[in-house]
């Protein structure tokens, strides 16, 4: 005689324990999307921090490697080749360091429109901040996704240096300030 136990379950105990399976399985898959989520945010908020940071050292080493510093704020009547310039006492033109609004024909691809000693220079329109290398006139990226460099000449000494980082789709951002003291 085969008793009603072996046989095994019945097909409402069965539907029952698939149902409450997947009940539990949407839970978990909720916060595992959850999980990832918050995840991409703060790898996204990091990226654009050392964006930030990478930028503003940059900057900053730049500024700091030349000891006769003067803030200069462009050549020509249409506010070109704004940025940080240094001038030794031997030299008869300042060197510039920092180049916050190069020319059109630079942003193009003529880096000899670049003024003399062009370390750094900021492309407006790709939002991206490059480092030129003098003796082979290679570039290299430093930061994308800049979205504004701004330098302020507080007294002749102090210089403040204002930017922001803000990612292509908006949603994270980095802004940083900071003074430095040229002599």
């Amino acid at each position: 005689m085969i008793n009603k136990k072996d046989k095994g379950f019945t097909l409402l105990e069965l539907m029952m324990a698939i149902v409450i399976f997947s009940i539990l399985m949407m839970i978990v898959s909720q916060l595992i999307r959850g999980e990832i989520r918050m995840f991409n945010t703060v790898s996204n908020q990091d990226n654009i921090e050392n964006k930030a940071r990478a930028a503003m050292v940059s900057l900053l080493d730049e500024v700091r490697l030349n000891p006769y510093i003067l803030y200069y704020a462009g050549n020509d009547g249409s506010g070109d080749n704004r940025g940080v310039y240094a001038q030794e006492p031997s030299e008869e033109e300042p060197r510039c360091l920092i180049n916050l609004q190069p020319q059109q024909e630079v942003l193009a691809g003529n880096l000899n429109e670049l003024p003399i000693g062009t370390k750094i220079y900021y492309d407006d329109l790709a939002k991206k901040l490059w480092y030129r290398d003098s003796p082979s006139s290679a570039v290299h990226l430093i930061a994308d996704e800049v979205e504004f460099i701004e330098f302020q000449g507080v007294t002749e000494h102090l210089l403040q240096i204002h930017l922001k980082v803000k990612s292509t789709f908006g949603e994270q951002e980095q802004e940083l300030l900071t003074w430095i003291r040229m002599y």
